[in-house]
């Protein structure tokens, strides 16, 4: 069994051991529930701090690379666009499935103290949210969205010295290990941090915190499903390989990814699908590791859709503006998330302070997550054939039939 499956199932157990002990405090009253609170604290606390330096460290060590990729030519450019236009589409789901299913709703947490609700952004606030007025702003949780745009800038500039940049990139490669292993590291403390929100939830606000729960599954998934029967369907009737076909050979790694967590470790069987479908070596063989680490429509979903419960737990309303910044947010995140191994927290971290959400939701949603995290990553495995299946007919002008 795996550390991760392991550090899982630790948390639905600590969920549950919350669900009970929290149940009879809340019956019996007093501050006690009330206190279990600071366990979750701690390790929001903790996230904060190493938000930034994760972000810099493992996005810039991305960026610094990507002159290697240079020979992959069209092929990378098209399977770019693909892949980025389907993910805009899933987060706009998310958004849509959080609006209809409203699974937060009702339930009036407390705002954290010194909370600072958005303020109505104009176009001009929109794009100026990008950049930074004072680099002090990027070593902040609020200034994650600039710290990207600044991270690419760096990245990019490493990337471009050539050989005089390997000293810059090897640094940024080892502070990215470093902050990794940090993140893997706090998971540990994680089923604690669950046990402590998960408890003070269930002690306070009663059963309408699991009702909340289950509404914010049906709506992931109901909407999860509906992006690969539809949107996945249709990708591939245009490519020509036939939706029914598709879904025949996807099942398997579907079904593999849904188990594991892990677009990474479904990689040889999704070649394996890819394969029998008729999908060329030379093309799948380039977009499934690439789409292995930025193919990411399930964690957009999700992203847009928890940010939208959090914000419904505590009572906030988001306008259209920051439903737009939301979506772009989601989109940047689920490509980020890849990078980072069970770094989807840390990227739901910044897709909640993009748009001016408490941190606060972050634990909240950590006690379903690993009921959430299988489909999305089904989701996400996926979408890397049938994009690679569009793909196909976009550069052949035809759908290349299997010869196995």
């Amino acid at each position: 069994m795996s550390v991760e499956i392991k550090k899982a199932r630790y948390i639905v157990v600590a969920m549950v051991i919350a669900l009970i002990i929290g149940g009879l405090l809340g019956y019996v009253g007093g501050e006690t529930v009330s206190n279990l609170r600071i366990l979750g604290d701690i390790f929001v606390r903790i996230l904060r701090t190493i938000i930034p330096p994760l972000i810099f460290f493992t996005i810039g060590y991305a960026v610094a690379s990507i002159l290697d990729l240079r020979r992959l030519g069209s092929i990378l450019v098209i399977v770019i666009i693909i892949l980025i236009g389907t993910s805009i589409i899933a987060a706009s789901l998310g958004v849509v499935s959080g609006l209809v299913f409203r699974p937060g709703e009702g339930i009036g947490l407390e705002v954290p103290p010194g909370y600072t609700p958005p303020k109505p952004a104009t176009w001009v606030d929109i794009v100026m949210s990008f950049f930074s007025i004072d680099f002090s702003e990027l070593l902040t949780v609020g200034g994650a969205l600039k710290l990207i745009v600044f991270t690419l800038i760096f990245g990019l500039g490493v990337a471009l010295l050539g050989d005089a940049g390997a000293p810059i990139r090897s640094f940024l490669e080892a502070g990215s290990r470093v902050f990794i292993k940090i993140v893997s590291l706090l998971m540990y403390y994680a089923p604690i941090a669950v046990f402590g929100y998960s408890a003070w939830l269930v002690g306070v606000y009663g059963p309408e915190i699991a009702k909340g729960y289950i509404k914010l599954v049906i709506a992931l998934y109901t909407f999860a499903l509906f992006h690969f029967i539809v949107i996945y369907g249709l990708m591939v009737w245009i490519a020509g390989l036939g939706p029914r076909r598709y879904f025949r050979e996807q099942l398997e790694p579907f079904l593999v990814a849904f188990t594991t967590r892990s677009s990474v470790a479904t990689l040889p069987v999704n070649m394996r699908a890819a394969e029998r479908m008729g999908i060329p070596r030379d093309i799948f063989n380039i977009t499934l590791p690439i789409g292995a680490t930025v193919n990411m429509d399930g964690t957009a979903l999700y992203q847009a859709l928890s940010a939208l419960f959090v914000a419904q737990l505590f009572g906030i309303t988001l306008g259209f503006d920051k439903l737009l910044l939301l979506i772009l947010a989601a989109l940047i995140g689920s490509i980020a998330t890849a990078a980072i191994p069970g770094g989807g927290l840390i990227m739901l971290a910044f897709v909640l302070s993009t748009v001016g959400l408490p941190l606060e939701g972050i634990a909240i949603i950590l006690a379903v997550d690993p009921i959430l995290d299988a489909i999305r990553t089904a989701i996400n495995v996926s979408g890397d054939n049938a994009s690679s299946a569009l793909l196909t007919r976009i550069l052949y002008g035809r759908f290349l039939q299997s010869t196995i």
